[in-house]
């Protein structure tokens, strides 16, 4: 508006310097000089004034964004409290907040929200039928369709330290009903990277397996996660989730990258008989447990990580609500080492899982290892091999059913686009006691 004024009064001014163009036309004064210099004078003149006037319409429009301002100010202040809208900052989270393809989580008011899901087909000639490791699908069957885990990752930023996360699971059983398990809820608190703060449930620092991979089974490379570090309410054997705190961060190190873990809580598990489909759950009534675990990532590999931990808590184990008779110690001990490139996976953890009696001081300890490598093809392509490992005795209070078991997996996984993906699986297991497994699992994952 004031940029339109500016044109009319400069047309105004030059409008009336038209006589003394006028008189130019006409006959030639006798003095040229002295009407060269009254021109000018009369271009000094029309100069002065357009800058006079350029300058009057700057501090009109300076006045103009000012009071726009104020305005915009008196009206935020008049809004309800209730009304603002909370600020939100990304959130470094393990392996959701790092998928690819730069997709933006859906944003309900200050809650971040990502899902996973999962369509798999399983077949398997097992004698007799296993059940656990997969759930939803029914023993006994050659074949069949499942669910499994339907994952909800919730995160909201409270400030630019505090995190609330939260996981929840919606679990096919092999009834084909579903039951909804809080697998993590956490309040988070960063205060620098050398002191990361968690409370409330989360998954145990017993392996790098579950510190990375959640119940999202998009996010890994394979159809299902190794035996050894399947979740416990799956028939896994290691202690997967407790409630309680968690402490992490870096250890002044140099190049050498160390980080440290420790993890104080209760842990509740609850675990299947994988070999006996309909038999009564593993109660462990566990006690307070104790995590405390050293891990470096070099800077001269990035990818790479080395490390290991320890696990420990006392339970007394139970089968349908009936004491199993027994008080135990239970440790875990593992080690890892691990390399990780967008196009490159190696994947190797190994443990030593021991019960030891109260009562008689008799001792139970079960090795098991998994190794895990994988290689990207043509951006979609991903072939993939693992073998696995796990040896408990039978007289075992809490891992009859698992005895000696290994075997080695192969298949491919292919990425259709940046949220679904397509596994293809085969399985051979030898045991102890019982032929051996051939099965097969075909995946449709996907992340929404």
């Amino acid at each position: 508006m004031y940029r339109i004024v500016m044109v009319m009064l400069l047309g105004l001014a030059l409008f009336g310097s038209a006589p003394v163009a006028a008189q130019n036309s006409g006959p030639q004064p006798a003095n040229p000089a002295a009407e060269v210099q009254a021109q000018q004078e009369t271009i000094r003149a029309l100069l002065k004034e357009v800058n006079d006037l350029k300058a009057r319409v700057a501090a009109l429009e300076s006045r103009q964004n000012e009071s726009r301002e104020n305005a915009g100010k008196q009206t935020e202040a008049a809004k309800p409290a209730e009304q603002a809208e909370p600020k939100t900052t990304e959130a470094a989270v393990p392996a959701p907040g790092n998928l690819p393809g730069g997709a933006e989580a859906l944003h309900a008011g200050g809650i971040k929200m990502q899902g996973f899901a999962a369509v798999t087909y399983k077949a398997s000639d097992a004698r007799p039928p296993e059940g656990g490791a997969l759930l939803g699908f029914r023993p006994g069957s050659s074949g069949n369709f499942a669910v499994g885990d339907i994952d909800l990752f919730l995160t909201s930023q409270l400030t630019p330290k505090t995190l609330i996360l939260t996981e929840i699971a919606f679990s096919e059983q092999s009834s084909g009903e579903f039951e909804t398990d809080v697998e993590r809820v956490l309040l988070k608190y960063d205060a620098n990277d050398y002191l990361k703060m968690s409370f409330g449930r989360f998954h145990t620092a017993t392996s790098y397996f579950n510190s990375v991979f959640h119940h999202g089974g998009w996010l890994q490379t394979t159809a299902d996660r190794p035996f050894v570090v399947e979740f416990s309410d799956h028939g896994g054997m290691v202690p997967s989730q407790a409630i309680g705190a968690s402490i992490t961060g870096k250890i002044p190190s140099g190049k050498l990258g160390l980080n440290y873990v420790f993890e104080y809580g209760t842990a509740s598990i609850i675990r299947p008989q994988i070999n006996v489909p309909g038999a009564p759950e593993i109660e462990e009534h566990n006690g307070n447990e104790i995590t405390g675990g050293l891990f470096a990532r070099p800077d001269w590999l990035h990818g790479l990580e080395v490390g290991g931990s320890f696990y420990h808590d006392r339970i007394s184990p139970a089968a349908d609500g009936v004491s199993l008779g027994v008080h135990m110690e239970q440790s875990v001990a593992s080690a890892r080492a691990v390399y990780v490139t967008p196009k490159f996976e190696f994947l190797s953890e190994g443990f030593l899982i021991q019960h030891k009696v109260q009562e008689t001081g008799q001792k139970f300890n079960a090795p098991a290892f998994y190794g895990l490598i994988s290689k990207q093809i043509n951006a979609r392509w991903r072939p993939f091999f693992r073998f696995q490992y796990a040896n408990a005795s039978a007289a075992s209070p809490l891992f009859s059913d698992i005895s000696l078991r290994y075997g080695p997996s192969l298949g491919v996984r292919y990425d259709l686009n940046d949220y679904i993906a397509f596994k293809t699986q085969y399985d051979r297991t030898m045991r102890r006691g019982f032929s051996s497994i051939n099965g097969m699992l075909s995946q449709l994952a996907f992340r929404f």
